[in-house]
């Protein structure tokens, strides 16, 4: 987790720009076609950042934080499991789509770790799938994108499971060219539609 004036030079690189961590909600559409609400939740804030050059905060619920806390548990039960060392991990832009970005949790040779630790029937539903959940697909695939790393380890950590054999899944995504090149087309068709709000907002504001 960041500190003090990690954090806020974080939020400010990051300030307005479409983040792996917010690309399923980019993506995010209903059966008709039109946006969800989510989608144009995150435009609308993202304009709010690009204005005024501030991060907007959200609401953390209990189990957010919680997972929050654990991710630097997550990547020690990773380091030990595995004997791979994960290296820290800074805000990466696109090398082409301006606007664009990600925090990958920390980096492997060759590849990077995503970790997440997820309520207790969460982490069953994930582990007696056996697969990386869909749900993060496009996050993963968004930090490969913009880091040139070839996968992502999805992690997925719960300390409260009895048996310490049982508290780690562990699953590697690898996205084809063709995937990614699908997130990185919806990117630029999100961004190019809040580069088209910005420039109405700002010719209305005249």
């Amino acid at each position: 987790m960041r500190q003090g004036d990690e954090l806020a030079a974080w939020l400010s690189h990051r300030a307005g720009k479409l983040t792996a961590s917010r690309m399923r909600d980019a993506m995010d559409f209903l059966k008709s076609g039109a946006p969800s609400a989510k989608r144009t939740q995150l435009m609308r804030e993202l304009l709010a950042e690009r204005l005024t050059g501030e991060s907007v905060r959200h609401f953390v619920t209990d189990a957010m934080q919680w997972g929050l806390e654990r991710e630097a548990d997550a990547i020690a039960a990773y380091e030990a499991e595995t004997g791979e060392f994960v290296t820290p991990a800074g805000f990466y832009d696109h090398p082409r789509i301006e606007y664009c970005g990600a925090t990958p949790d920390g980096l492997l040779p060759g590849g990077l770790i995503e970790t997440k630790a997820p309520t207790t029937p969460t982490f069953v539903e994930w582990t007696m799938a056996g697969v990386v959940p869909e749900e993060h697909k496009p996050q993963m695939t968004l930090q490969i994108a913009c880091t040139g790393r070839a996968w992502c380890e999805f992690v997925a950590y719960d300390p409260r499971i009895r048996d310490p054999r049982k508290r780690l899944f562990i699953r590697r995504y690898e996205p084809t060219a063709e995937e990614i090149a699908k997130v990185e087309a919806a990117a630029e068709t999100f961004l190019a539609e809040l580069d088209a709000m910005f420039d109405a907002f700002t010719a209305a504001a005249a």
